[in-house]
């Protein structure tokens, strides 16, 4: 069943009309018709039943609230920009494995840099990327894909669990270290981290943690390191 978000307030009962490219969706791509059912998740992340009414307008009727499930902690995830199609892919991926806030990084061998002209643009592109994706998969929340930062400004998105991706061979496995708590997970460029931004980060209180044997490409650590983190809260 689709499910949408909306901006406002729900309760049994009521109609909401649903706008824009919402609409479009359910009219023109989907072609939905009247009587038809969807999921909606309103401001409070509450979520709802609805009838759809399709006719000039798109409405959609309350009819029943629906158990959202459990909330385990927030996961930030802080990775360093890559190129276009992998990082879009990332976000897409992330937020179907459940990143609530994704964080791009400039670090020192980080090689894709955003124009200022270009960065409301690219700001607006990866959240509807990350919506969609959060619609797709049935989540209750809402990823957000924050501005990019530098490295050295990482401190205000730390959590109560803070791990740094890094080719240890001492760290401990991901598996070991995931848990319910908020949780912020930082990920290297291409390349890597240098020894002395790993060396801060884990100065900050990062801990350092390994992804296995493998190297992984950046895309690849992110969306591995979200599965295990869920696959581990499974458990717990």
């Amino acid at each position: 069943m689709r499910q949408y978000f909306v901006r406002e307030n729900l309760q049994c009962g009521s109609t909401v009309e649903l706008d824009g490219e919402t609409a479009h969706h359910i009219r023109n791509v989907l072609r939905m018709k009247s009587g038809e059912m969807i999921r909606l998740v309103d401001a409070g992340s509450r979520l709802f039943l609805a009838q759809l009414s399709v006719d000039g307008s798109v409405r959609a009727l309350i009819t029943e609230e629906l158990e959202a499930g459990s909330v385990n902690g927030r996961i930030t995830v802080c990775a360093c920009l890559i190129k276009r199609e992998k990082w879009e892919m990332l976000i897409q991926k992330a937020a179907e494995l459940g990143a609530d806030r994704i964080v791009p990084l400039i670090s020192k061998r980080t090689i894709v840099h955003i124009d200022e002209r270009e960065a409301e643009k690219k700001s607006q592109r990866w959240n509807k990327i990350a919506l969609e994706a959060c619609q797709q998969s049935n989540r209750t929340s809402v990823c957000t894909v924050e501005d990019p930062i530098d490295l050295k400004d990482i401190r205000q998105y730390m959590s109560e669990n803070n791990l740094l991706a890094y080719e240890d061979r001492q760290g401990r496995n991901i598996i070991e270290l995931a848990d319910e708590r908020n949780m912020t997970i930082v990920l290297g460029p291409e390349g890597g981290f240098a020894e002395e931004e790993a060396a801060f980060l884990n100065s900050l209180g990062f801990v350092s943690c390994s992804l296995g044997e493998r190297i992984l490409r950046a895309e690849t650590a992110c969306l591995y390191a979200l599965a295990v983190i869920d696959a581990r809260r499974s458990t717990l």
